[in-house]
């Protein structure tokens, strides 16, 4: 008995929090505001660390070369090698614009081995930077138009040190990258009620004189989530953190397992982290179909399987209308119909992925190898 009991409170909570969450975010998301007059809107540099080739990495760098965006801007492309692969790639854009003359390329010099490249690549791009407000958009990401316009626009307001947006996966042409998508999308429901630090870094704005404030990027060049490190900063400050209601595209076509595992990965040894004991909630009700399934097996050896199979066919119906909800309100992915029935899949996942992120302190970033050190700062592995 104390187990059904125990495992209809942790659906329960499952239910009432998803249902909370939706109406928090979809409160949040959907209030209109005035449009911005071109003429307010400031000049920015937009900052772009770049490690390999992404997949469609052309169409995403020149997403932001053209973005239309109204008032003056300039794309820092940022490299740590020089004989990495995307190098050509960036020069012959630069060269095809050249007229344009918005689009420029640097190398970034690493002091010591326990820098994270994507920081190392930021804080380059920082410092040849020409205007006043940054946006610090990783390479895969994909521009639409009105989002750098939405992106910036708070940050008018001096008590706002930072935005940022959720990303959403979309182009999804195999399971794997499918899975990624449900990985990913309904990341935006749990912002709703994320500590105030919290921001994701696929891109996000902040002004000058807010890294100035905080030291710039070198105090927490060594650490892993440099998004959360960088939030956390900001907040002690007093500045204020917000998201932003588009998300931003990241245009992901296929993946192998290994990849999505070893990126789930670190992202969740990043939470776990950062959260501290909250990280728990996560294993009490983030994967709810397996707590469904073995309250079914419990109704089965009970000879209640009718029972079970209801409560069963119910969370997978919450789970499903949630992520339905996502899709047509805030991902709108045409194709994401196809990898709805990975949703059961997904949450055993989650069991073994949340375990080996409190156990296993080695992350893999763009091929190279790390352990992750309890204060957060990174180790390389050879």
């Amino acid at each position: 008995m104390w187990a059904d009991t125990f495992i209809l409170i942790i659906l329960s909570l499952f239910v009432l929090t998803t249902f909370l969450s939706h109406a928090l975010t979809w409160v949040h998301l959907l209030k209109r505001k005035a449009p911005i007059p071109p003429g307010d809107l400031p000049p920015i540099s937009i900052i772009k660390p770049v490690r390999g080739l992404d997949q469609e990495a052309e169409e995403n760098f020149l997403s932001f070369i053209h973005s239309g965006y109204p008032a003056p801007f300039e794309v820092i492309f940022c490299v740590e090698d020089r004989n990495d692969p995307v190098v050509p790639l960036i020069q012959r854009l630069i060269a095809d614009t050249q007229d344009l003359g918005k689009a420029h390329l640097i190398f970034s010099k690493r002091q010591d081995q326990r820098e994270i490249g994507k920081t190392i690549n930021l804080m380059a791009g920082i410092k040849e930077s020409g205007y006043e407000v940054l946006v610090l958009s990783d390479s895969d990401v994909r521009n639409t138009p009105g989002f750098l316009e939405e992106l910036v626009c708070p940050l008018s307001n001096p008590r706002t040190g930072m935005v940022y947006a959720c990303p959403v996966y979309k182009g999804a042409r195999d399971w794997v990258a499918g899975l990624m998508a449900l990985s990913v999308n309904e990341t935006i429901l749990a912002l709703s009620s994320a500590p105030p630090f919290t921001a994701i870094g696929s891109t996000i704005a902040i002004r000058k004189d807010v890294l100035r404030a905080i030291g710039g990027l070198i105090p927490i060049r060594h650490r892993v989530g440099i998004d959360a490190a960088l939030g956390r900063a900001v907040r002690t400050k007093g500045y204020r953190i917000e998201l932003m209601k588009q998300p931003v595209t990241i245009v992901h076509h296929s993946s192998t397992f290994t990849a999505w595992w070893q990126q789930i990965h670190r992202w969740l040894v990043t939470i776990r982290l950062y959260l501290g004991p909250r990280y728990f909630i996560i294993l009490l009700y983030g994967f709810p179909i397996p707590w469904a399934t073995l309250y079914l097996f419990l109704s089965i050896y009970k000879e209640k399987s009718l029972q079970g199979m209801v409560l069963w066919g119910l969370i997978l119906g919450v789970r499903l209308a949630s992520l339905t909800l996502i899709n047509l309100i805030f991902v709108k992915e045409p194709n994401l119909w196809r990898y709805l029935w990975l949703t059961p899949i997904l949450d055993f996942l989650k069991i073994p992925l949340c375990v080996e992120a409190y156990i296993n302190p080695y992350v893999v970033w763009r091929g190279k190898r790390y352990r992750v050190m309890p204060d957060a700062t990174v180790r390389p592995v050879p």
